[in-house]
């Protein structure tokens, strides 16, 4: 039984880069690809939530129950189409986001329902965060009420905040750089080699 998954986010319908980001490519290698292979060796399975089914050939896809509802629908459509009790959810669209990254979230969780990093600004990370299955009742309030926010189920559930200051030698500008426009992978593209 598949305990711990994790879920890849494969990014909506991406109008500010007019194009499907899960499949644009740094050293030759599409951004799915790079979050899957970061992210199978820590979990059971790495699925991918998408808008319809038959997006991603030959992979897990999990279609989402709630299309066009946001990634609060594709984290519900997880723990009610699986028997996993956590959840890591990460967006297709953070080229740069690594494994220990992940691995330092999860180790964060301690006991609570949900784990996410927090920036300095007060600014949260809850598309790199782990989710427990005790979050499914109030994610389910969220969407029925029309909440769509991620913010909305974090204040409805015993969250353990990561502290941006906990992750020093991690830089976080660059593993959590979200690629959302052209222009962004453009610099992504011209930064790749950067450690």
């Amino acid at each position: 039984m598949e305990r711990a998954i994790a879920v890849i986010l494969s990014g909506g319908q991406s109008r500010r880069m007019g194009r499907d980001k899960a499949g644009l490519t740094l050293e030759g290698q599409s951004f799915l690809d790079r979050m899957t292979e970061g992210l199978a060796p820590l979990f059971d399975q790495v699925y991918v939530s998408v808008d319809r089914p038959g997006r991603y050939p030959g992979r897990q896809e999990l279609p989402d129950l709630r299309p066009g509802q946001g990634p609060l629908a594709g984290l519900e459509t997880a723990f009610l189409r699986t028997g996993a009790e956590e959840v890591f959810l990460a967006a297709v669209d953070l080229p740069f986001a690594s494994p220990d990254l992940a691995r330092r979230v999860v180790a964060a969780a301690g006991d609570g329902d949900a784990c996410v990093i927090r920036r300095r600004d007060g600014g949260a990370e809850p598309l790199f965060a782990l989710y427990r299955r005790s979050c499914l009742p109030a994610l389910t309030a969220c969407l029925d009420e029309g909440r769509r926010a991620v913010k909305a189920l974090l204040e409805r559930v015993d969250c353990r905040w990561l502290e941006e200051d906990a992750l020093g030698e991690i830089d976080l500008e660059r593993a959590l750089w979200n690629i959302n426009t052209q222009a962004d992978f453009s610099r992504a593209a011209e930064r790749r080699e950067e450690k």
